[in-house]
């Protein structure tokens, strides 16, 4: 009997026999479940079917560009920053995937390789809590200079697309004139430090927690940090934003400001709340409306916040129960 080998149809790497009674077996080095069976498909089938899968001009999608390996067709504006325009994105192929896709503005400005480091550094992380916070902080799919289309040599950022998320809290606040309801605050607040927890435990700091770096989940009690474009590791040096910078009204002054450090991300999270509430981030005064014990909590951690950001997220379940009575479901206000 002539002696046959197994070989990967993806990579044609060999493969190692299966017991006689496995019908299907995972190549070691492209991780392609194969099946054992030679009646199932050919190799050259297989190639010539994963070709049509990836055609993106036979599925009829628009506006594609090349980033790296992949096909992306590149669909709304979903909102952008001083440097970036960001957009829904699907995968170019079919079956496809939704994404969300960044796209530098000047051509000249350097790459998204730091924040592709350190959203795969957090993705990866070992931290405790990590396996459970990972979603609130987006999922890097790719990276790189977009070779074709609309914004060829601009450097891009694919991220992993969050069901529900399609608002910030910039978006939340404008569509209330008066800002979010004091009671859905403390929920808010709670989600945002259990993402910087996450990002502290990890070596990292944001550097930059502003409205428009945190998005609301539509009917429900959920929130995502985003914009890590900031973000370093903890204890190296930032670069001051300018008067004219959208974040500058969320930096505290003085001169820790300048030092990467989790104190300086608490202190923004408690801005960026009293902002949400109609309050002025700056002077960290805030109206009325809000109850005094959930008040005197944002004006301490403005002041200072030293500390561990989980221990401040326990500290906003204590007073909120003083504040608003027993936890409910309160949501926000998010435009038609």
């Amino acid at each position: 009997m002539s002696e046959r080998v197994l070989k990967c149809p993806q990579c044609s790497a060999p493969l190692r026999p299966p017991s006689r009674f496995a019908r299907s077996t995972v190549c070691p080095y492209c991780s392609a479940t194969v099946l054992i069976d030679p009646a199932a498909v050919s190799a050259a089938r297989y190639h010539a079917a994963r070709i049509e899968w990836e055609d993106s001009a036979r599925h009829g999608f628009e506006n594609v560009c090349h980033i790296r390996s992949g096909a992306w067709a590149i669909g709304r504006r979903l909102g952008g920053s001083d440097r970036s325009d960001v957009f829904a994105a699907v995968r170019a192929r079919w079956p496809t995937e939704r994404a969300v896709v960044k796209v530098l503005r000047s051509i000249n400005l350097a790459g998204f390789d730091h924040e592709w480091e350190v959203l795969s550094g957090l993705q990866s992380s070992d931290a405790a809590g990590a396996d459970s916070l990972r979603h609130r902080l987006p999922g890097p799919i790719a990276h790189g200079v977009i070779l074709d289309g609309l914004y060829a040599g601009r450097s891009a950022l694919v991220l992993e697309w969050a069901h529900g998320f399609h608002y910030t809290l910039d978006d939340a606040r404008t569509a209330s004139r008066r800002g979010i309801a004091p009671a859905a605050a403390p929920w808010l607040w709670r989600r945002i430090l259990e993402a910087l927890s996450l990002v502290h435990r990890s070596g990292y700091v944001h550097g930059a927690v502003v409205p428009a770096h945190v998005l609301i989940e539509t009917g429900e009690h959920g929130a995502r940090l985003i914009g890590f474009g900031r973000a370093t590791r903890a204890g190296k040096r930032l670069d001051p934003p300018s008067a004219s910078h959208p974040i500058t009204p969320f930096v505290p002054p003085g001169a820790r400001a300048s030092i990467a450090t989790p104190q300086l991300d608490i202190e923004m999270s408690a801005r960026c709340v009293v902002w949400a509430l109609g309050g002025d981030p700056k002077k960290g005064e805030m109206s009325a409306w809000v109850p005094e014990p959930f008040a005197q909590l944002l004006r301490a951690a403005i002041a200072s916040g030293v500390g561990d950001a989980w221990t401040w997220r326990e500290r906003i379940g204590t007073v909120a129960v003083e504040a608003f009575g027993p936890p409910a479901f309160h949501p926000i206000k998010l435009p038609d």
